[in-house]
């Protein structure tokens, strides 16, 4: 699995599987936000077992699940409420990364514009 680093708190990647838990424990990362809708394609695993199975490595995970191009002002403030709250460092995925970095970038300036 191949991590992009956006910030100190903050990484981006693509799907997450079972067995890359242990290891994203084992590097310090502390939480996971899931940007992906659950059955979007038949390999990936559900949330709710993705969640249970992180949780047993010591990591949070939050699901904030955007369809490819249409994150909304909603789902912004979801993942900046859900950012805010878990442990950091933080590790976004979705299908590619490219979500995970799109929710982060969006709640980003919207920080600035505030």
């Amino acid at each position: 699995m191949q991590l992009k680093q956006i910030n100190n708190d903050y990484f981006i990647s693509g799907q997450v599987g079972f067995s890359d838990l242990q290891a994203l424990a084992d590097n310090g990362i502390k939480s996971l936000i899931c940007a992906r809708p659950d059955d979007e394609e038949g390999n990936q695993p559900q949330f709710s077992q993705l969640q249970q199975e992180a949780e047993k490595v010591g990591i949070k995970a939050a699901h904030v699940p955007i369809k490819p191009g249409q994150a909304c002002g909603d789902d912004v403030d979801k993942f900046a409420k859900t950012y805010d709250e878990l442990p950091k460092p933080i590790l976004g995925f979705c299908r590619s990364g490219m979500r995970a970095h799109a929710l982060w970038e969006l709640n980003d300036e919207a920080k600035a514009n505030r």
